[in-house]
């Protein structure tokens, strides 16, 4: 009986949260959905090895739900918009030396390290001034207890692979306990049919402090980066702009606009703007270039808060704090189907011997 009142009583908390959160936000409803993000260098034709990051599932889901007042106050975000997400997921990282096949502690290469932990995040846009802020709390563990040898070592058994041996070697238990924010801005050279932006990132914790600059270019059909997490058509909003809307815009921001319907009257464009912001076909290839300093790398040095000792001595002069990043992809969306298909390069900051990388595949559903 005890147990049917907690029910009950959460039932009633998540429905008054969500009623709020859409009273709250009359002319915007935050886009949900359920997402599938599995990465691994199996995804790739070229630097195909378990080496360093070897693998990551990653379960999130979008829900307003999540958009409580409280989680509005503690992850920062834009003030006085209505344009917010908010996200829960699930993850696990794996990271291994570039030699599997040994037993024994290797110390010219990184250690194996395996992390799985939960993420909360918000996503705040200001859709008029194009300008995007990003906070994400991580908590979880890194060690044996993320369960990472066991989920490498039966997919290698499931797909025939041999065994990885040097998990016996592996991070101890950790804390993960990190928090991190990034923004992201419209540069206005765009266009209707291109978005280029520039963006930072900065993370601190028990696991990675680091800080990175870069660039993210997308061509091709899709609404718009600066409406919700990240473009996704979102079938619960209808957006009606009007004259007023399209007036207020600034010279940067109207280019998302094709020239010809600039030339038109303002009740034109609003439609115009209104028809793009509801597609429900987006098809578009993106690409991203950053640069990246580490200040520490818990995966290669181990949490700040150990639950017990390492047998590796990494310190912060045993790697290379300084990388070059880029990804680049390929976006199809219809209605409640989404799909991915990204492709990761990292310089190698162990063996300073050129580059590694990896692919992603992302499958969701928008409800």
């Amino acid at each position: 009986m005890r147990l049917k009142y907690i029910l009950v009583l959460l039932l009633i908390w998540l429905t008054v949260i969500a009623e709020a959160q859409i009273a709250d936000s009359v002319t915007y409803k935050q886009v949900q959905f359920i997402k599938l993000n599995q990465a691994n260098d199996l995804y790739t034709m070229w630097f195909q090895s378990d080496k360093y990051f070897t693998d990551g599932i990653d379960i999130e889901l979008a829900h307003s739900i999540f958009g409580n007042k409280v989680s509005d106050k503690v992850l920062f975000g834009f003030k006085n918009t209505i344009y917010k997400d908010f996200t829960l997921s699930f993850s696990q990282d794996i990271y291994t030396p570039e030699n599997t096949t040994l037993s024994t502690v290797d110390s010219t290469d990184r250690p194996y390290a395996g992390q799985m932990y939960i993420v909360y995040a918000k996503y705040s846009n200001r859709f008029w001034q194009a300008k995007k802020l990003i906070s994400k709390f991580y908590l979880g563990v890194q060690g044996p207890s993320a369960y990472a040898k066991e989920m490498q070592n039966g997919v290698h058994e499931a797909i025939g692979n041999n065994q990885v041996m040097g998990w016996d070697n592996q991070l101890s238990n950790g804390l993960i306990l990190d928090y991190e924010m990034e923004y992201l801005q419209l540069i206005p050279v765009s266009s209707s049919f291109t978005e280029l932006h520039g963006f930072g990132i900065a993370r601190i914790g028990t696991i990675n402090t680091s800080a990175e600059l870069g660039f993210r270019f997308k061509i091709g059909r899709y609404t718009d980066s600066y409406m919700n997490l990240y473009g996704i058509a979102n079938r619960r909003n209808k957006h009606h702009f009007n004259a007023a809307d399209i007036a207020n815009m600034s010279d940067s921001r109207i280019k998302i606009i094709p020239k010809k319907v600039r030339s038109k009257s303002l009740e034109e464009q609003s439609v115009y703007l209104s028809n793009k912001l509801n597609r429900k076909f987006q098809v578009y290839f993106f690409t991203e270039g950053s640069a990246k300093y580490t200040l520490r790398d818990g995966s290669v040095e181990g949490s700040l808060i150990q639950f017990s000792p390492n047998i590796y001595e990494y310190n912060y002069s045993d790697y290379n704090h300084f990388s070059l990043g880029g990804r680049y992809g390929i976006v199809f969306q219809y209605a409640g189907f989404y799909m991915e298909f990204t492709r990761y390069l990292h310089t190698d900051t162990y063996q300073e011997e050129g580059f590694f990388g990896y692919g992603r595949i992302i499958l969701s559903w928008v409800f």
